[in-house]
């Protein structure tokens, strides 16, 4: 008997997990937003862009990462909801996120009210394989554009070997005075009372994170690399009618937004 009862029960959990999949792909097959894509090795400054285009135009940033941390720690979060118990579970487990899991949390929340009501959103952390592209497409979200950020290797390494960070209050400063014959113009972003002392932790001294030696930093360009071209690949080969890939040597810093806003401006039509 508790055998039959179990069994109807992984049966209904699974047929409750189809129909959530399935109502998912209908909802994003009839959606009209925008998808945004930003690649750039560590460094680059894909953060700050994204902050910028945030702000000027109707286009929030999804994050997988956060979403992922929001679903184990926020007490708000639905616990009565099958998919939200699925991921849950998957993710206090340690395993990691299945493919289609994560299409899934896409589909999802361009249905919640806080994404999908804007004209569109920049995604950030998905897809990380060729074969989520690809289920992402299948899936009806289609990538308008991708703007893929880049620096010379040198110039990414003397920027992030020029890092320093607060060990108090994590404020971070960077030293690095770039300005090269070739274009790349990036001031300093110093300590205003002391040289190497934090302007709101007074007597605490800046630190060079573990993170940002060169070897390291190294490592993680060569993983990003790995990682990230064949996916740009993908899209430029295989989506090419339907994603604009456009590949931006981010040289001035804050002072490139001006030419990055064209081309959404351009590409979207926004």
């Amino acid at each position: 008997m508790q055998s039959l009862q179990l069994k109807s029960l992984v049966t209904h959990q699974r047929t409750s997990l189809l129909q959530h999949s399935t109502r998912l792909f209908s909802a994003a097959t009839t959606s009209k937003q925008l998808h945004l894509l930003l690649f750039g090795a560590p460094g680059v400054g894909k953060g700050t862009y994204s902050k910028l285009i945030e702000k000027q135009f109707d286009l929030p940033t999804f994050s997988m990462g956060e979403y992922f941390r929001a679903v184990i720690n926020n007490p708000s979060v639905d616990n009565s909801d099958p998919f939200i118990v699925k991921l849950k579970n998957i993710l206090r487990s340690g395993q990691l996120v299945d493919d289609q899991t994560v299409i899934d949390v896409v589909l999802k929340v361009k249905q919640d009210a806080k994404y999908g009501q804007h004209l569109g959103l920049i995604l950030d952390g998905v897809p990380r394989t060729i074969k989520q592209a690809q289920m992402l497409r299948d899936a009806g979200v289609k990538v308008d554009l991708i703007i893929n950020f880049f620096n010379r290797e040198e110039i990414l390494l003397e920027k992030l070997m020029g890092r320093r960070v607060c060990p108090s209050c994590s404020r971070n400063y960077n030293i690095a005075n770039i300005n090269t014959p070739d274009g790349y113009k990036m001031k300093p972003l110093l300590p205003k009372k002391k040289a190497d002392e934090c302007d709101d932790c007074e007597g605490v001294k800046l630190i060079v994170r573990d993170d940002d030696k060169e070897s390291i930093i190294r490592d993680r360009m060569a993983v990003y690399r790995e990682k990230t071209e064949p996916i740009i690949d993908f899209y430029k080969s295989v989506c090419g009618s339907e994603t604009k890939v456009v590949d931006f040597e981010a040289k001035k810093g804050v002072d490139d937004y001006p030419e990055v806003k064209r081309i959404l401006q351009e590409t979207l039509k926004i």
